[in-house]
């Protein structure tokens, strides 16, 4: 995650209005949902690879990286809509591809296709998610929220969220290094001990800081919305006709199946 927002602050459209890459992003996540189609989800995943190392400049192994995980995640997840488990006897299983004792396995053209349109749809609807994470800071979604006027709590939340996380990670990662020093994890036993108090004491450190914070923003007079100055964007051309490339591109893989 840290990785993800250092990108997200020094990539070269940092400075690009955020409602131009939101709205790339989720014009290729629905094309990728209604056409519904494998060589538009992998055509998807391509073209926002290009867009983020060409456009955005970031490096192409490290998106790559991402996308390959998230496919290998997802391949797992649909394994069970591409390939049948049953138990019994060969008449209770009907057409089986592998029998091993009581266990038999069963697949077809029919769940394979469906896995496939599965797996290349979601892969391309996270390539575009990528692309919106990897380029676009929080800070500046949460501008873009404002302006559509989402509630001003919901962004609240949000913003104190995201700013909690890095906060104890941190914590986290200074507990550990304290246990660990003092050899809280040389054994099973000892290391099960030991995460037990660290998981404790982070929630006690998470409750003490919003305490904090909340007394903070009572001093500072919080009406319920935190406020601050909107930022200055900019246009980039060249995003807007790769970005309309991409999705023509999309729509004419789909024709031509």
């Amino acid at each position: 995650m840290q990785v993800i927002d250092r990108y997200a602050y020094s990539n070269r459209i940092r400075q690009v209005d955020p409602a131009y890459k939101a709205a790339l992003s989720v014009a290729v996540l629905l094309l990728c949902l209604v056409l519904n189609e494998p060589l538009v989800g992998l055509a998807a995943a391509a073209g926002m690879w290009l867009l983020a190392v060409g456009v955005a400049g970031l490096p192409g192994r490290t998106f790559g990286q991402m996308l390959f995980a998230e496919a290998f995640f997802l391949t797992l997840v649909t394994a069970g809509v591409a390939v049948s488990i049953g138990f019994g006897a060969p008449g209770d299983a009907g057409r089986y591809a592998l029998r091993l004792g009581p266990v038999w396995l069963s697949s077809g053209p029919e769940s394979l296709s469906l896995a496939a349109r599965l797996v290349t749809r979601a892969l391309g609807g996270a390539a575009a998610m990528n692309f919106l994470a990897m380029t676009t800071p929080l800070v500046d979604l949460i501008d873009l929220f404002r302006r559509l006027g989402l509630p001003a709590a919901l962004i609240d939340v949000m913003a104190l969220t995201y700013r909690f996380i890095f906060i104890l990670m941190d914590s986290l990662d200074r507990m550990y290094v304290a246990q660990n020093s003092r050899l809280g994890y040389r054994s099973w036993r000892r290391a099960l001990a030991s995460a037990g108090q660290l998981a404790a004491r982070l929630f006690i450190d998470a409750y003490q800081r919003s305490e904090r914070l909340q007394t903070a923003l009572d001093s500072r007079a919080y009406q319920g919305e935190l406020r601050v100055l909107p930022a200055a964007y900019q246009r980039d051309d060249a995003l807007l006709w790769c970005g309309f490339l991409v999705i023509v591109g999309l729509l004419v893989v789909w024709s031509a199946l």
